[in-house]
């Protein structure tokens, strides 16, 4: 599989969508889904679908299940490095976490799963009708929010497939849907995706782990985690920008300017729980999940 966990690139992406020529080897293939980075200030793991890290790396890709819009989908894709062998059985996983915020990210479904074809399409409006099929899905809603859920299934090849494209394939009429409720009518259904495996090994597929030598590099680091409410920062730049989110993504603590390397800051008045961090420096943003064991 080229690429498999979306970590190699060019450049950090910017805006909603930056997946094509950003992402290497993955493209768009039905309307637009996204590409996430840690780099990334704007498309990092604190995004406008919620909040995830990565399974593995640094990065991850998503897209849309559902919208309120009917049959609305978005498809990813990448072109296969060998062709498959008809009548071949192949394994295939993948990890998938359901977006949720205070917004219209508020629907989970079944249905999602990979398409095996020998052909590209790119269908930017999603106006083509949707095959109704799909190589790999599970029936099941995946609800998860905070962990990353493995899809998984096994295939014989009935032609020389080429690409390799992720999504639900199924309309409206031919999936289940999930209200998960917050102060929005339900909308939406988005889903975060990491380590694509496609293999003839079983074993291999089941038990690999994509990228095993990556090493964040951190330029910001915070501490301690958990945290009884005091929290220290240390950056090897000036620190510009922290910000605090709760876990439905609403900003509860902000400073700026700092300009410090070292700065300490205090969140007792903030309620037990986890959390999100971002903080800037001169050179780049950090996201990272803070748990929060205040004693009051």
């Amino acid at each position: 599989m080229p690429n498999p966990s979306f970590e190699e690139r060019d450049g950090c992406p910017q805006f909603y969508p930056d997946l094509d020529g950003v992402c290497k080897e993955w493209i768009s293939f039905r309307e637009t889904p996204d590409y996430f980075h840690y780099c990334s200030s704007v498309c990092g793991y604190n995004n406008q679908w919620g909040y995830q890290e990565p399974h593995s790396g640094l990065a991850y890709a998503g897209f849309v299940t559902f919208f309120k819009n009917f049959n609305s989908r978005e498809h990813l894709g990448v072109k296969i490095k060998n062709q498959l062998e008809i009548g071949k059985k192949y394994y295939l996983t993948f990890f998938v976490s359901a977006g949720f915020n205070n917004g219209p990210t508020n629907v989970v479904t079944n249905k999602i799963g990979a398409l095996l074809t020998t052909y590209s399409y790119n269908d930017p409006s999603g106006i083509l009708p949707l095959p109704n099929t799909a190589t790999v899905y599970t029936n099941t809603i995946v609800t998860d929010t905070s962990y990353w859920i493995k899809i998984s299934g096994s295939f014989l090849a009935d032609s020389s497939y080429t690409y390799l494209i992720l999504g639900v394939f199924f309309d409206d009429n031919n999936i289940d849907t999930l209200y998960l409720k917050n102060n929005k009518p339900p909308e939406g259904s988005y889903y975060f995706v990491d380590d694509v495996c496609l293999s003839t090994d079983s074993v291999y597929a089941t038990t690999w782990t994509s990228i095993e030598n990556v090493k964040k590099q951190n330029p910001i680091t915070s501490y301690p985690n958990p945290s009884s409410g005091i929290l220290k920062i240390k950056s090897e730049y000036f620190i510009e920008k922290i910000e605090i989110f709760n876990s439905l993504g609403q900003l509860v603590f902000k400073e700026q300017p700092v300009e410090k390397l070292e700065h300490e800051i205090n969140l007792t008045h903030l309620p037990t729980g986890s959390y999100n961090t971002r903080i800037s420096n001169s050179r780049e943003t950090i996201n990272n999940k803070l748990i929060l064991n205040n004693q009051r």
